[in-house]
């Protein structure tokens, strides 16, 4: 094997959503003994299990955190049914909510009240995604792409927001699919711009390598996103968590591979991977 080129996107690593979560968690930490975090702080594996070494306790719902105790909204926001728990139990709540996603609650809860039917563009499953619906007086609808509208009804006047980790493309075709449909529609484009940034750069990338590495956790909805964009270019992709993954016959013929990255994905992963990617290939010369 020749020497390995390295491409990696210069937008990886944490967003400022996250680097803001972080912050407020670290602070939790040194305040409170012990902090409650709602669901996963971020979907990165390695950085809860830091947080939990240092006191924070991941739960699913408000009423296993103790009455006059502390919780976290993690930066995936929650629903407004959490604060008002919170107050009822004088919990001292710390809002990590992103304020990208912040936004788009926001947005979904002024369509709601101005009577248009609520379509969320996302993953039915992702906590971002619920909380938004949540907003919306829980009446919003999940869709996860155009083809969704065949299995539901739509009215006269819908209005359309999208978690934050959405691909434009995406929004495109729904809204595409959409407007024959109907007579009136609102959109409001929510996609994190950081978000946006980063995909692009990162397709950029995939099609000059002959192998993408991107790191983030399995169950990072923007780290998947990513992953599903690379290979759409034809480059070979691989989606790992850890340097720890790599496999040296990923490298087999191979001249240059690109890196990329989730935004819950620590700098030190990112360079982690590049350091075993360079030990590997000198491997395998």
């Amino acid at each position: 094997m020749s020497q390995l080129s390295i491409v990696a996107v210069d937008e990886a690593g944490f967003c400022f959503g996250v680097r803001r979560a972080l912050q407020l968690a670290n602070e939790a930490t040194e305040k409170y003994s012990e902090v409650a975090c709602l669901g996963p702080l971020i979907h990165n594996r390695q950085v809860v299990e830091e947080l939990e070494e240092r006191g924070m306790r991941v739960v699913e719902k408000i009423e296993e955190v103790p009455r006059n105790s502390a919780a976290l909204v993690r930066a995936h926001g929650a629903g407004p049914t959490v604060y008002e728990a919170a107050r009822e139990r004088e919990i001292d709540l710390i809002d990590a909510t992103c304020p990208f996603v912040r936004r788009v609650q926001q947005a979904a809860a002024r369509f709601t009240e101005d009577d248009y039917q609520v379509l969320v563009l996302g993953e039915r499953e992702h906590p971002e995604a619920q909380a938004i619906v949540a907003h919306a007086g829980g009446h919003a609808i999940i869709v996860e792409d155009a083809g969704a509208l065949d299995r539901i009804a739509v009215t006269a006047r819908v209005a359309v927001v999208c978690q934050t980790t959405q691909h434009l493309d995406t929004l495109q075709e729904l809204v595409t699919a959409l407007l024959p449909r109907i007579a009136e529609l609102r959109v409001a484009n929510t996609i994190c711009d950081a978000t946006s940034k980063r995909q692009k750069a990162s397709v950029g990338v995939a099609r000059q390598v002959d192998v993408m590495i991107v790191i983030g956790g399995y169950h990072s909805a923007n780290t998947n996103r990513l992953a599903q964009i690379c290979r759409a270019t034809g480059t070979r992709t691989e989606h790992i968590e850890t340097a720890d993954e790599l496999r040296g016959e990923w490298l087999e013929g191979v001249t240059t591979a690109g890196i990329t990255a989730g935004a819950s994905t620590p700098l030190e992963a990112v360079e982690a991977v590049r350091r075993r990617l360079v030990e590997l290939a000198a491997e395998h010369a």
